[in-house]
């Protein structure tokens, strides 16, 4: 399996990291289940029956996982849950890297007054707890826009360790003679730091990104458990909230366990991808 991305030395380091490719390969079923989740499902996940004798049912061969206290079927809202995480952590993890890359990249190269600036800018939003942030979020937009403001959270608020990280490498980059000879032979800003720097340092974007997509599993699953989210959005937070809420405590294991066990689940793929990163670019280091 090649990761193009990534820089060849991490790359190599990366495919014999058995925690590293436990992940992917946790994290690709994940995504092949979001991709078929509509030929995955047995029901529409929102339907529920009036049938007394299908609600609130343990598993059958009808209902694999059961139904919940409204008579839905859970094993499609479990399936259908891949989708919505993926439609949160993707985004939320994509703008942690945008935003945290170029900030570290502007910041640690030119230096100065940008710098300056930019570290204040980091500090500022380094202090802000994620929860109230969405919260607030929320709060003023309604709560059909909680899947934007969990992305908008997660990635305002973990974007500046991103930033720092990256900026300190660069700081050690960017006075290294293959930088000084791009330099020299007339190469412009913008080139050396897209074309030298950030080939050096995107593996450090890729290893946050993938903090960022267990981040945002557990904020969404945490905001729906207070209530704040989206109620026609089937996710695994809105299906531990709804059932815990309506059993006022206590729930049926058919019903906790299968959205439980998949945002387990999914944050262990993503620290295992985090973890293989980690021991891949010491690994590289130790050798260069």
């Amino acid at each position: 399996m090649r990761f193009y991305l990534l820089p060849e030395r991490v790359q190599k380091q990366f495919t014999k990291n058995r925690k590293g490719m436990a992940g992917v390969c946790m994290l690709t079923v994940a995504v092949a289940i979001a991709v078929l989740a509509p030929y995955l499902i047995l029901y529409d996940p929102l339907f529920y029956y009036a049938e007394l004798e299908y609600v609130n049912h343990p598993p059958t061969l009808k209902h694999p996982l059961g139904t919940d206290i409204l008579g839905c079927d859970v094993y499609s809202q479990f399936i259908w849950g891949f989708r919505s995480a993926l439609a949160i952590a993707v985004p939320a993890a994509l703008l942690v890297g945008i935003i945290g890359t170029v900030a570290g990249l502007v910041s640690g190269y030119y230096g100065g007054l940008t710098d300056a600036v930019l570290q204040r800018i980091n500090i500022t939003f380094l202090v802000w707890p994620s929860v109230p942030f969405v919260a607030l979020i929320v709060y003023s937009w309604g709560g059909y826009q909680a899947r934007a403001a969990i992305i908008l959270g997660v990635a305002f608020t973990l974007w500046t360790t991103t930033a720092r990280v990256i900026r300190a490498e660069v700081l050690s980059l960017k006075n290294r003679p293959f930088i000084e000879a791009a330099k020299v032979s007339g190469a412009s800003s913008r080139r050396i730091i897209f074309r030298h720097i950030l080939p050096n340092v995107i593996h450090l974007t890729f290893l946050y990104m993938t903090i960022a997509v267990a981040s945002s599993l557990v904020l969404e699953a945490t905001v729906n458990f207070l209530a704040m989210g989206d109620a026609s959005i089937i996710t695994w937070g809105r299906m531990l909230a709804f059932t815990l809420t309506l059993h006022r405590g206590y729930a049926p294991w058919w019903i906790i366990v299968p959205p439980g066990m998949a945002i387990i689940y999914m944050v262990v793929s993503s620290f295992l991808i985090s973890s293989g990163l980690r021991e891949s670019m010491r690994i590289t280091t130790m050798k260069f």
